[in-house]
């Protein structure tokens, strides 16, 4: 099976919401920085998870 080929750049969509996201990080404590990027990597841990999960059924691997 070929996988197709990944566009890995953001959209502008993506840019300037990272944009926006710089800013309110600006905003915040040392704290609340280590909070969200915890969260941010459990999201993270989340996702691939299930892109597995997905990739074995499609697979037909348990």
């Amino acid at each position: 099976m070929m996988l197709p080929k990944l566009n890995l750049d953001l959209t502008t969509e993506q840019q300037f919401m990272l944009q926006v996201y710089q800013q309110q990080i600006g905003n915040l404590s040392p704290e609340d920085c280590c909070k969200l990027l915890l969260q941010t990597i459990t999201q993270n841990m989340v996702k691939d998870n299930v892109i597995k999960t997905l990739l074995r059924s499609d697979a037909g691997i348990k």
